[in-house]
């Protein structure tokens, strides 16, 4: 879900793609460090930039590009 405020696109909210339950909230304001860019193709699949790594809970580590998730090696991990 893409949340947006006065015209400009403030959060992506979404379930962690293992299952876990977690919901994953990425800021989208360009003055918020971090911060996180989403565009999508003409198909409407999306696209996310930088990965987005879960620091606690399941340390699940992905990329979202055109729509799919690339699990990142280190996913899962704690290092």
């Amino acid at each position: 879900m893409l949340i947006v405020r006065d015209k400009i696109d403030k959060w992506l909210c979404f379930h962690c793609p293992d299952g876990c339950g977690e919901i994953i909230k990425l800021p989208l304001n360009p003055r918020q460090r971090p911060r996180w860019g989403v565009s999508s193709d003409w198909l409407r699949r999306p696209t996310v930039n930088p990965s987005v790594r879960q620091t606690s809970g399941c340390k699940s580590h992905f990329w979202v590009r055109k729509g799919k998730i690339d699990w990142c090696g280190d996913s899962g991990n704690s290092a």
